[in-house]
Protein backbone atom coordinates (compact mmCIF):
# COMPACT_ATOMS: atom_id res chain seq x y z
CA UNK A 1 0.00 0.00 0.00
CA UNK A 2 2.45 2.53 -1.66
CA UNK A 3 1.63 6.32 -1.35
CA UNK A 4 3.86 8.85 -3.71
CA UNK A 5 3.76 12.41 -5.31
CA UNK A 6 3.40 11.97 -9.00
CA UNK A 7 6.85 13.40 -10.72
CA UNK A 8 5.95 13.67 -14.40
CA UNK A 9 8.38 14.79 -16.61
CA UNK A 10 5.77 16.78 -19.18
CA UNK A 11 4.14 18.48 -16.40
CA UNK A 12 7.67 19.63 -15.60
CA UNK A 13 8.32 20.55 -19.40
CA UNK A 14 5.04 22.42 -19.75
CA UNK A 15 5.61 24.41 -16.58
CA UNK A 16 8.85 25.59 -17.82
CA UNK A 17 6.78 26.53 -20.96
CA UNK A 18 4.96 28.44 -18.79
CA UNK A 19 1.79 25.96 -19.35
CA UNK A 20 -0.10 25.37 -15.65
CA UNK A 21 0.29 21.84 -14.69
CA UNK A 22 -2.74 19.67 -14.10
CA UNK A 23 -4.36 19.60 -10.26
CA UNK A 24 -3.39 16.10 -9.60
CA UNK A 25 0.10 16.38 -10.77
CA UNK A 26 0.83 18.11 -7.29
CA UNK A 27 -0.99 15.77 -4.91
CA UNK A 28 -0.29 13.05 -3.07
CA UNK A 29 -1.75 9.76 -5.54
CA UNK A 30 -2.32 6.26 -5.05
CA UNK A 31 -0.74 4.00 -6.74
CA UNK A 32 -2.26 0.71 -5.70
CA UNK A 33 -5.15 -0.99 -6.05
CA UNK A 34 -5.42 -1.55 -2.42
CA UNK A 35 -5.75 2.32 -2.00
CA UNK A 36 -6.96 3.31 -5.50
CA UNK A 37 -9.86 5.47 -5.27
CA UNK A 38 -11.44 3.85 -8.67
CA UNK A 39 -9.98 0.34 -7.68
CA UNK A 40 -9.83 -0.33 -3.97
CA UNK A 41 -13.12 -1.78 -3.25
CA UNK A 42 -12.56 -5.00 -5.92
CA UNK A 43 -9.00 -5.84 -3.96
CA UNK A 44 -10.54 -5.76 -0.64
CA UNK A 45 -13.21 -5.80 2.14
CA UNK A 46 -13.78 -2.67 3.84
CA UNK A 47 -14.14 -4.73 7.39
CA UNK A 48 -10.70 -5.91 6.28
CA UNK A 49 -9.15 -2.43 5.02
CA UNK A 50 -10.32 -1.09 8.78
CA UNK A 51 -8.20 -4.07 10.11
CA UNK A 52 -4.86 -2.97 8.45
CA UNK A 53 -5.36 0.36 7.51
CA UNK A 54 -2.49 2.68 9.10
CA UNK A 55 -4.10 4.08 11.81
CA UNK A 56 -5.41 0.28 12.77
CA UNK A 57 -1.25 -0.35 12.79
CA UNK A 58 -0.46 2.65 14.58
CA UNK A 59 -3.34 1.75 17.70
CA UNK A 60 -1.96 -1.70 18.09
CA UNK A 61 1.98 -0.17 18.35
CA UNK A 62 -0.10 1.93 20.60
CA UNK A 63 -1.99 -1.04 22.44
CA UNK A 64 1.77 -2.82 22.96
CA UNK A 65 3.64 0.30 24.75
CA UNK A 66 0.59 0.76 27.07
CA UNK A 67 0.62 -3.22 27.45
CA UNK A 68 3.76 -2.69 28.24
CA UNK A 69 4.36 -0.22 30.36
CA UNK A 70 1.37 -1.41 32.81
CA UNK A 71 2.96 -4.51 33.54
CA UNK A 72 6.18 -3.05 34.12
CA UNK A 73 5.22 -0.87 36.66
CA UNK A 74 2.82 -3.93 38.11
CA UNK A 75 6.27 -5.86 38.25
CA UNK A 76 7.63 -2.75 39.74
CA UNK A 77 10.27 -1.89 36.83
CA UNK A 78 8.65 1.56 36.42
CA UNK A 79 6.77 4.23 38.47
CA UNK A 80 3.12 3.57 38.55
CA UNK A 81 2.81 7.09 37.61
CA UNK A 82 4.84 6.61 34.61
CA UNK A 83 2.96 3.77 32.81
CA UNK A 84 -0.47 5.77 33.56
CA UNK A 85 1.43 8.77 31.94
CA UNK A 86 2.50 6.62 29.26
CA UNK A 87 -1.57 5.55 28.76
CA UNK A 88 -3.07 8.76 28.82
CA UNK A 89 -0.79 10.07 25.91
CA UNK A 90 -0.75 7.02 23.93
CA UNK A 91 -3.54 7.81 22.36
CA UNK A 92 -4.15 8.33 18.31
CA UNK A 93 -5.44 11.70 18.46
CA UNK A 94 -1.88 12.54 19.56
CA UNK A 95 -0.03 11.52 16.35
CA UNK A 96 0.81 13.59 14.23
CA UNK A 97 0.72 11.34 10.77
CA UNK A 98 2.82 13.65 8.22
CA UNK A 99 5.19 14.27 10.81
CA UNK A 100 5.45 10.00 11.46
CA UNK A 101 5.68 9.65 7.98
CA UNK A 102 8.48 12.38 7.41
CA UNK A 103 10.65 10.67 10.23
CA UNK A 104 10.04 7.05 9.33
CA UNK A 105 11.09 7.97 5.72
CA UNK A 106 14.38 8.82 7.33
CA UNK A 107 14.73 5.58 9.92
CA UNK A 108 12.70 3.34 8.17
CA UNK A 109 10.54 2.14 11.01
CA UNK A 110 7.90 4.00 12.21
CA UNK A 111 8.18 2.97 16.03
CA UNK A 112 10.86 5.18 17.01
CA UNK A 113 9.13 8.41 15.31
CA UNK A 114 6.49 7.61 17.24
CA UNK A 115 7.72 7.31 20.28
CA UNK A 116 9.66 10.84 19.98
CA UNK A 117 6.03 12.08 19.22
CA UNK A 118 4.71 10.60 22.26
CA UNK A 119 7.55 11.45 24.50
CA UNK A 120 7.38 15.26 23.57
CA UNK A 121 3.70 15.47 24.69
CA UNK A 122 3.94 13.06 27.49
CA UNK A 123 6.97 14.88 28.89
CA UNK A 124 9.21 13.32 31.63
CA UNK A 125 7.05 10.97 33.31
CA UNK A 126 6.76 9.54 29.56
CA UNK A 127 10.22 10.26 28.27
CA UNK A 128 12.19 8.43 31.07
CA UNK A 129 10.12 4.85 30.71
CA UNK A 130 8.49 4.46 27.58
CA UNK A 131 9.55 1.81 25.82
CA UNK A 132 11.73 1.03 28.61
CA UNK A 133 13.93 -2.08 27.73
CA UNK A 134 11.89 -3.08 24.30
CA UNK A 135 13.84 -2.83 20.86
CA UNK A 136 11.48 -1.94 17.52
CA UNK A 137 10.59 -5.50 16.47
CA UNK A 138 8.98 -6.35 19.58
CA UNK A 139 6.76 -3.73 19.31
CA UNK A 140 5.95 -4.28 15.36
CA UNK A 141 5.45 -7.62 15.89
CA UNK A 142 3.65 -8.02 18.52
CA UNK A 143 1.24 -5.40 16.78
CA UNK A 144 1.10 -7.69 13.53
CA UNK A 145 -0.06 -10.60 15.60
CA UNK A 146 -2.63 -8.52 17.00
CA UNK A 147 -4.25 -7.39 12.83
CA UNK A 148 -3.61 -10.95 12.27
CA UNK A 149 -5.72 -12.46 15.18
CA UNK A 150 -8.42 -9.95 14.05
CA UNK A 151 -7.69 -10.41 10.00
CA UNK A 152 -8.38 -14.18 10.61
CA UNK A 153 -11.47 -13.66 12.41
CA UNK A 154 -12.88 -11.95 9.71
CA UNK A 155 -12.04 -14.63 7.65
CA UNK A 156 -13.00 -16.86 9.68
CA UNK A 157 -16.44 -15.47 9.98
CA UNK A 158 -17.15 -15.11 6.21
CA UNK A 159 -15.34 -18.62 4.87
CA UNK A 160 -18.45 -20.10 7.63
CA UNK A 161 -20.93 -18.08 5.68
CA UNK A 162 -19.64 -19.39 2.19
CA UNK A 163 -19.08 -22.89 3.16
CA UNK A 164 -23.56 -22.55 4.96
CA UNK A 165 -24.12 -20.95 1.18
CA UNK A 166 -22.82 -23.86 -0.69
CA UNK A 167 -24.32 -26.48 1.76
CA UNK A 168 -27.39 -25.13 1.08
CA UNK A 169 -26.86 -25.27 -2.41
CA UNK A 170 -25.25 -28.56 -2.47
CA UNK A 171 -28.21 -29.81 -0.78
CA UNK A 172 -30.37 -28.14 -3.01
CA UNK A 173 -29.01 -29.96 -5.46
CA UNK A 174 -28.02 -33.48 -4.23
CA UNK A 175 -29.61 -34.98 -7.13
CA UNK A 176 -29.14 -32.72 -10.08
CA UNK A 177 -27.76 -35.43 -12.41
CA UNK A 178 -24.79 -33.56 -14.46
CA UNK A 179 -21.80 -34.76 -16.49
CA UNK A 180 -18.98 -35.14 -15.07
CA UNK A 181 -15.53 -34.24 -16.85
CA UNK A 182 -12.11 -34.95 -16.43
CA UNK A 183 -8.91 -33.92 -18.36
CA UNK A 184 -11.72 -32.00 -19.92
CA UNK A 185 -13.58 -34.99 -21.86
CA UNK A 186 -16.70 -36.41 -21.08
CA UNK A 187 -16.80 -39.01 -17.92
CA UNK A 188 -19.46 -40.42 -16.24
CA UNK A 189 -22.21 -38.96 -14.57
CA UNK A 190 -22.19 -37.54 -11.08
CA UNK A 191 -24.47 -34.68 -9.10
CA UNK A 192 -24.55 -30.96 -9.29
CA UNK A 193 -24.27 -31.04 -5.21
CA UNK A 194 -21.56 -34.10 -5.27
CA UNK A 195 -19.22 -31.10 -7.26
CA UNK A 196 -20.20 -28.56 -5.00
CA UNK A 197 -19.15 -30.45 -2.03
CA UNK A 198 -15.84 -30.80 -3.49
CA UNK A 199 -15.35 -27.04 -3.00
CA UNK A 200 -17.22 -26.82 0.83
CA UNK A 201 -14.70 -29.75 1.72
CA UNK A 202 -11.97 -28.13 0.70
CA UNK A 203 -12.74 -24.70 2.43
CA UNK A 204 -13.81 -26.90 5.65
CA UNK A 205 -10.29 -28.72 5.80
CA UNK A 206 -8.90 -24.67 5.29
CA UNK A 207 -10.72 -23.32 8.20
CA UNK A 208 -8.87 -26.46 10.02
CA UNK A 209 -5.82 -25.01 8.59
CA UNK A 210 -6.55 -21.23 9.57
CA UNK A 211 -7.63 -22.22 13.21
CA UNK A 212 -4.68 -24.37 13.55
CA UNK A 213 -2.23 -21.49 12.10
CA UNK A 214 -3.56 -19.18 14.33
CA UNK A 215 -3.07 -21.22 17.40
CA UNK A 216 0.82 -20.99 16.97
CA UNK A 217 0.94 -16.41 17.45
CA UNK A 218 2.22 -15.47 19.85
CA UNK A 219 3.52 -11.97 21.63
CA UNK A 220 6.83 -11.07 20.97
CA UNK A 221 8.19 -9.43 24.24
CA UNK A 222 11.85 -10.77 24.36
CA UNK A 223 14.12 -7.41 24.51
CA UNK A 224 16.55 -6.70 22.48
CA UNK A 225 17.45 -9.98 21.08
CA UNK A 226 15.58 -12.52 22.90
CA UNK A 227 17.19 -12.59 26.22
CA UNK A 228 14.73 -10.36 28.44
CA UNK A 229 18.35 -9.59 29.83
CA UNK A 230 16.97 -5.64 30.27
CA UNK A 231 14.17 -7.24 33.12
CA UNK A 232 16.52 -8.80 35.36
CA UNK A 233 14.66 -11.60 37.08
CA UNK A 234 11.50 -10.28 36.22
CA UNK A 235 11.84 -11.10 32.26
CA UNK A 236 9.26 -14.29 32.20
CA UNK A 237 6.79 -12.61 34.52
CA UNK A 238 6.88 -9.73 32.15
CA UNK A 239 6.11 -11.39 29.29
CA UNK A 240 3.43 -13.59 30.91
CA UNK A 241 1.93 -10.09 32.10
CA UNK A 242 1.72 -8.43 28.38
CA UNK A 243 0.62 -11.34 26.40
CA UNK A 244 -1.96 -11.77 29.05
CA UNK A 245 -2.69 -7.84 28.48
CA UNK A 246 -3.41 -8.18 24.79
CA UNK A 247 -4.61 -11.37 24.89
CA UNK A 248 -1.97 -13.66 23.53
CA UNK A 249 -0.20 -16.43 23.40
CA UNK A 250 3.14 -16.48 25.32
CA UNK A 251 6.20 -16.82 23.78
CA UNK A 252 7.84 -20.03 24.38
CA UNK A 253 11.08 -18.76 22.69
CA UNK A 254 12.22 -16.02 20.69
CA UNK A 255 10.97 -15.99 17.24
CA UNK A 256 12.96 -12.11 15.72
CA UNK A 257 14.21 -14.49 13.25
CA UNK A 258 11.39 -17.61 13.03
CA UNK A 259 8.59 -15.81 10.81
CA UNK A 260 7.26 -19.67 10.02
CA UNK A 261 3.99 -18.85 11.93
CA UNK A 262 3.61 -15.73 9.75
CA UNK A 263 4.50 -17.89 6.56
CA UNK A 264 2.10 -20.89 7.28
CA UNK A 265 -0.61 -17.83 7.66
CA UNK A 266 0.17 -16.24 4.36
CA UNK A 267 -0.12 -19.72 2.88
CA UNK A 268 -3.03 -20.36 3.83
CA UNK A 269 -4.70 -17.59 2.68
CA UNK A 270 -3.47 -19.00 -0.40
CA UNK A 271 -4.59 -22.19 -0.43
CA UNK A 272 -8.61 -20.24 0.17
CA UNK A 273 -7.50 -18.40 -2.80
CA UNK A 274 -6.38 -21.09 -5.19
CA UNK A 275 -9.89 -22.93 -4.29
CA UNK A 276 -11.94 -20.14 -5.16
CA UNK A 277 -9.39 -20.20 -8.23
CA UNK A 278 -10.79 -23.64 -8.99
CA UNK A 279 -14.61 -22.64 -8.33
CA UNK A 280 -14.00 -19.80 -10.57
CA UNK A 281 -12.58 -22.39 -13.59
CA UNK A 282 -15.34 -24.84 -13.29
CA UNK A 283 -17.65 -21.80 -13.41
CA UNK A 284 -16.65 -20.39 -16.27
CA UNK A 285 -15.92 -23.17 -18.34
CA UNK A 286 -19.66 -24.30 -17.45
CA UNK A 287 -20.82 -21.62 -18.61
CA UNK A 288 -19.34 -21.94 -22.17
CA UNK A 289 -22.07 -20.87 -24.48
CA UNK A 290 -22.04 -24.26 -25.55
CA UNK A 291 -21.86 -26.23 -22.38
CA UNK A 292 -24.45 -23.40 -20.59
CA UNK A 293 -25.27 -25.37 -17.62
CA UNK A 294 -24.05 -22.47 -15.28
CA UNK A 295 -24.26 -18.50 -15.27
CA UNK A 296 -23.28 -15.83 -12.87
CA UNK A 297 -26.44 -14.05 -11.93
CA UNK A 298 -24.39 -10.87 -11.60
CA UNK A 299 -22.51 -10.99 -14.84
CA UNK A 300 -20.82 -8.17 -16.39
CA UNK A 301 -21.76 -6.81 -19.53
CA UNK A 302 -19.51 -6.18 -23.03
CA UNK A 303 -19.06 -3.04 -23.85
CA UNK A 304 -19.01 -3.92 -27.70
CA UNK A 305 -21.13 -7.28 -28.17
CA UNK A 306 -24.52 -6.87 -27.01
CA UNK A 307 -25.03 -11.02 -26.05
CA UNK A 308 -22.12 -10.90 -23.68
CA UNK A 309 -22.39 -11.58 -20.11
CA UNK A 310 -19.25 -11.72 -18.38
CA UNK A 311 -18.33 -13.58 -15.53
CA UNK A 312 -17.17 -11.01 -13.20
CA UNK A 313 -17.38 -13.33 -9.74
CA UNK A 314 -15.20 -15.65 -11.80
CA UNK A 315 -12.70 -13.56 -13.62
CA UNK A 316 -11.68 -11.63 -10.20
CA UNK A 317 -11.63 -14.80 -8.45
CA UNK A 318 -9.18 -16.47 -10.76
CA UNK A 319 -6.89 -13.38 -10.86
CA UNK A 320 -7.28 -13.35 -6.84
CA UNK A 321 -6.15 -16.69 -7.29
CA UNK A 322 -2.96 -15.62 -9.43
CA UNK A 323 -2.19 -13.14 -6.19
CA UNK A 324 -2.44 -15.58 -3.98
CA UNK A 325 0.20 -17.68 -5.42
CA UNK A 326 2.00 -14.65 -5.49
CA UNK A 327 2.24 -14.53 -2.01
CA UNK A 328 2.49 -17.77 -1.41
CA UNK A 329 6.13 -17.66 -3.00
CA UNK A 330 6.99 -14.70 -1.10
CA UNK A 331 5.83 -16.26 2.32
CA UNK A 332 9.28 -18.59 2.16
CA UNK A 333 11.46 -15.85 1.84
CA UNK A 334 9.53 -13.66 4.92
CA UNK A 335 11.62 -16.56 6.42
CA UNK A 336 15.06 -16.14 5.08
CA UNK A 337 16.47 -14.20 8.01
CA UNK A 338 19.75 -14.56 9.19
CA UNK A 339 21.30 -14.44 12.95
CA UNK A 340 19.14 -13.04 15.20
CA UNK A 341 17.26 -10.56 12.54
CA UNK A 342 17.37 -9.50 9.34
CA UNK A 343 15.77 -6.14 7.96
CA UNK A 344 14.82 -7.53 4.59
CA UNK A 345 12.81 -10.32 4.65
CA UNK A 346 11.18 -8.43 7.40
CA UNK A 347 10.57 -5.31 5.37
CA UNK A 348 8.45 -8.00 3.03
CA UNK A 349 5.82 -8.82 5.35
CA UNK A 350 4.82 -5.25 5.85
CA UNK A 351 3.44 -5.74 2.23
CA UNK A 352 2.55 -9.08 1.85
CA UNK A 353 0.60 -10.00 5.06
CA UNK A 354 -1.82 -7.07 4.77
CA UNK A 355 -2.04 -7.74 1.01
CA UNK A 356 -3.04 -11.56 1.52
CA UNK A 357 -5.68 -10.65 4.26
CA UNK A 358 -7.34 -8.21 1.37
CA UNK A 359 -7.28 -10.29 -1.47
CA UNK A 360 -8.75 -12.88 0.75
CA UNK A 361 -11.63 -10.99 2.08
CA UNK A 362 -11.94 -9.93 -1.51
CA UNK A 363 -11.85 -13.74 -2.83
CA UNK A 364 -14.46 -15.19 -0.38
CA UNK A 365 -16.94 -11.72 -0.73
CA UNK A 366 -16.79 -12.78 -4.76
CA UNK A 367 -17.75 -16.02 -4.06
CA UNK A 368 -20.53 -15.29 -1.45
CA UNK A 369 -22.15 -13.30 -4.43
CA UNK A 370 -21.45 -15.53 -6.75
CA UNK A 371 -23.17 -18.51 -4.96
CA UNK A 372 -25.72 -16.27 -4.30
CA UNK A 373 -27.20 -15.14 -7.26
CA UNK A 374 -25.66 -18.82 -9.69
CA UNK A 375 -28.29 -19.81 -12.33
CA UNK A 376 -27.84 -23.82 -12.12
CA UNK A 377 -29.69 -24.85 -15.64
CA UNK A 378 -30.34 -28.27 -14.63
CA UNK A 379 -32.43 -29.02 -18.12
CA UNK A 380 -29.01 -28.35 -19.97
CA UNK A 381 -27.25 -30.45 -17.57
CA UNK A 382 -29.16 -33.27 -18.95
CA UNK A 383 -29.49 -32.12 -22.29
CA UNK A 384 -25.85 -32.70 -22.29
CA UNK A 385 -25.58 -36.42 -22.26
CA UNK A 386 -27.59 -36.72 -25.44
CA UNK A 387 -25.64 -33.67 -27.31
CA UNK A 388 -23.00 -36.17 -26.68
CA UNK A 389 -24.70 -39.31 -27.45
CA UNK A 390 -24.75 -40.80 -23.94
CA UNK A 391 -21.20 -42.35 -24.82
CA UNK A 392 -20.75 -40.83 -20.94
CA UNK A 393 -22.89 -44.26 -19.69
CA UNK A 394 -20.36 -46.66 -21.58
CA UNK A 395 -19.12 -47.62 -17.71
CA UNK A 396 -22.39 -48.31 -16.54
CA UNK A 397 -23.01 -50.65 -19.66
CA UNK A 398 -19.76 -52.47 -19.37
CA UNK A 399 -20.15 -52.64 -15.31
CA UNK A 400 -23.38 -54.55 -16.24
CA UNK A 401 -22.12 -56.66 -19.21
CA UNK A 402 -19.23 -57.53 -16.50
CA UNK A 403 -21.71 -59.03 -14.28
CA UNK A 404 -22.45 -61.71 -16.66
CA UNK A 405 -18.76 -62.17 -18.30
CA UNK A 406 -16.13 -60.54 -16.15
CA UNK A 407 -14.61 -57.09 -16.05
CA UNK A 408 -11.54 -57.86 -18.89
CA UNK A 409 -13.75 -58.97 -21.17
CA UNK A 410 -16.81 -56.55 -21.30
CA UNK A 411 -14.40 -54.04 -20.93
CA UNK A 412 -12.67 -55.35 -24.60
CA UNK A 413 -16.49 -55.36 -26.29
CA UNK A 414 -17.54 -52.19 -25.15
CA UNK A 415 -14.50 -50.10 -26.50
CA UNK A 416 -14.31 -52.53 -29.39
CA UNK A 417 -17.98 -51.32 -30.29
CA UNK A 418 -17.33 -47.72 -29.59
CA UNK A 419 -14.51 -47.75 -31.46
CA UNK A 420 -15.96 -48.75 -34.64
CA UNK A 421 -19.06 -46.62 -34.42
CA UNK A 422 -20.02 -44.32 -37.37
CA UNK A 423 -20.57 -40.94 -36.97
CA UNK A 424 -23.48 -39.85 -35.14
CA UNK A 425 -24.32 -42.85 -33.74
CA UNK A 426 -25.57 -42.81 -30.32
CA UNK A 427 -24.54 -45.36 -27.57
CA UNK A 428 -28.03 -47.14 -27.68
CA UNK A 429 -27.27 -47.24 -31.82
CA UNK A 430 -23.88 -48.93 -31.10
CA UNK A 431 -25.33 -51.29 -28.78
CA UNK A 432 -28.05 -52.15 -30.67
CA UNK A 433 -25.19 -53.37 -33.65
CA UNK A 434 -23.06 -55.10 -30.99
CA UNK A 435 -24.67 -58.23 -30.15
CA UNK A 436 -22.13 -59.12 -27.84
CA UNK A 437 -23.51 -56.63 -25.72
CA UNK A 438 -27.49 -57.55 -26.43
CA UNK A 439 -27.28 -61.23 -25.78
CA UNK A 440 -26.12 -60.45 -22.09
CA UNK A 441 -28.60 -57.90 -21.69
CA UNK A 442 -32.51 -57.41 -22.47
CA UNK A 443 -33.95 -54.13 -23.95
CA UNK A 444 -35.53 -52.75 -20.39
CA UNK A 445 -31.47 -53.48 -18.79
CA UNK A 446 -30.29 -51.86 -21.87
CA UNK A 447 -32.77 -48.55 -21.46
CA UNK A 448 -32.12 -48.57 -17.62
CA UNK A 449 -28.45 -48.29 -17.99
CA UNK A 450 -29.06 -45.26 -20.77
CA UNK A 451 -30.45 -43.16 -17.81
CA UNK A 452 -27.84 -40.71 -16.37
CA UNK A 453 -30.23 -40.49 -12.89
CA UNK A 454 -29.91 -44.55 -12.60
CA UNK A 455 -25.11 -44.15 -12.30
CA UNK A 456 -24.75 -41.82 -9.76
CA UNK A 457 -23.93 -44.34 -7.12
CA UNK A 458 -23.47 -42.93 -3.51
CA UNK A 459 -23.94 -39.30 -4.60
CA UNK A 460 -26.38 -38.22 -2.65
CA UNK A 461 -25.58 -39.84 0.68
CA UNK A 462 -21.77 -38.55 0.19
CA UNK A 463 -23.59 -34.86 -0.49
CA UNK A 464 -25.82 -35.41 3.05
CA UNK A 465 -22.63 -36.33 5.13
CA UNK A 466 -20.70 -33.45 3.87
CA UNK A 467 -22.94 -30.79 4.70
CA UNK A 468 -23.77 -32.55 8.04
CA UNK A 469 -19.94 -32.04 8.79
CA UNK A 470 -20.19 -28.00 7.64
CA UNK A 471 -23.32 -27.08 9.25
CA UNK A 472 -21.73 -28.10 12.62
CA UNK A 473 -19.05 -25.60 12.13
CA UNK A 474 -19.51 -22.43 14.42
Amino acid sequence: MIKKIMMVTACSLSISAGVSSPAWATQTEAVSVFESSVYRDLFGTPAMRTVFSDRAMVQKWLDVEVALAKSQAELGMIPASSAQAIAEVAKLENIDFDKLRAKTNKVGRGVNPLLGQLRKKGGKAVSEYLHFGSTTQDIMDTATVLQIKEGTALIRQELISLMQQLADKADQHKATVMLARSNGQDAVPTTFGLHLSTYMMELYRHLERLDEASSRLQAQIGSTVGTLAPYGDKGIQLQESVADRLGLQLPIAPWNPSRDVFAEMVQTLALIDATLGRVAIDVNNLSRTQIDELKEGEGGASSTMPQKRNPRASEFMGGFSRMGKMYNSAALDMMSHSDTRQGSPWILEWSVIPESFMVTSASIERAQRLFDKLIVKPDNMKRNFDTANRFAMSEAVMNALAAKIGRGEAYKIVKKAIKGSAPGDTLAMVIDKTPAIKQHLDQASIESLLQPENYVGSAQHIVERSVKKVRGVN
